[in-house]
């Protein structure tokens, strides 16, 4: 099953590669969701909402308030080996973890360094887990960089050295252990020393998207275009833990490609959604594309879930 999440238009999912689409029931009609999580099981499903986050089991859909309602859930993160443990990012800036599922959260201690500049506000666009290292975790702020705990978010620290943009909006590990950002500015890779820029000749900088290839961490894609929400989008694949980033058979869309999923029980199928709301699935990871039929208004989010 795949499921988009709209702004105002709630979640809606679809069990035909996209041909077809339909309301999730359980969710309001109007919710504006701005993040999707699946847990390792592949049926538990998270949605981040406006000051609150729903989760779907097999009993159904339930609505968990976080402890401040005026923020927006954009980031999603649940731990890979410990399910109950689950991390979520706001706008404004704000991190927050549940250790029960998501039935009670709790914020962390988390802000931005003093003077780092603030041309809008500030939120937390993409959280990621160490699926070998338990306790380590990163955080990309838009506008604000990307930090790294080591104690389950305990204590934050900032690793932004030769980051070429604190504009981050979404993270991924490579198959060799290197952190990936994407900025308005292309992908950037960190191995230990600082930050460095990956090779990509498309014309486009402005990548909001990154997804492994579910069995090939050394095979990833980039969903990017020519700014936000922009007028045109593609996605690229590298097939060399993100040093370098190559053109996939992405017909174009006509904004940026502002969302991507994979599914592990079908490593080659690929989802990716422009900001304007079109819909894009593929079955070869990425070498032809099928356009859905339907267009939404906005869409932010993408899941593949059972």
């Amino acid at each position: 099953m795949i499921y988009a999440g709209t702004v105002g238009e709630g979640l809606w999912r679809s069990d035909d590669l996209g041909r077809n689409w339909s309301p999730e029931p359980g969710l309001p009609s109007n919710a504006r969701i701005y993040a999707l999580a699946v847990a390792a099981d592949g049926r538990t499903l998270y949605a981040g909402a406006e000051g609150v986050v729903y989760r779907r089991d097999r009993s159904g859909w339930s609505r968990i308030e976080l402890p401040d309602g005026g923020l927006q859930v954009w980031a999603l993160a649940i731990h890979p080996r410990e399910g109950e443990v689950v991390f979520a990012g706001c706008r404004p800036l704000g991190l927050f973890r549940s250790e029960d599922e998501g039935r009670r959260w709790d914020r962390l201690p988390f802000s931005l360094p003093e003077g780092t500049p603030e041309p809008h506000t500030p939120r937390v666009t993409a959280v990621l887990f160490d699926a070998e290292l338990g306790e380590t975790a990163w955080a990309g702020v838009e506008v604000g960089g990307v930090f790294r705990t080591e104690d389950r978010g305990r204590a934050w620290a900032p690793m932004n050295r030769d980051l070429p943009s604190l504009d981050i909006h979404a993270l991924a590990l490579a198959r060799d252990r290197a952190l990936l950002a994407a900025t308005p500015r292309g992908v950037a890779a960190y191995s230990g020393e600082g930050w460095a820029p990956t090779a990509s000749l498309h014309p486009d900088r402005y990548f909001r998207a990154l997804a492994g290839k579910p069995g090939d961490a050394g095979t990833l894609y980039a969903g990017l275009g020519n700014g936000p929400p922009g007028s045109r989008g593609t996605v690229l694949v590298s097939t060399d833990s993100g040093r370098r980033w190559e053109e996939t058979g992405f017909p174009g869309a006509g904004s940026s490609v502002w969302a991507l999923a994979t599914d592990p029980r079908e490593p080659e199928l690929l989802v990716a959604a422009a900001f304007k709301g079109e819909l894009f699935t593929s079955t070869d990871s990425g070498r032809s594309w099928v356009r859905a039929p339907k267009t939404f208004a906005e869409v932010r989010a993408l899941a593949c879930a059972a």
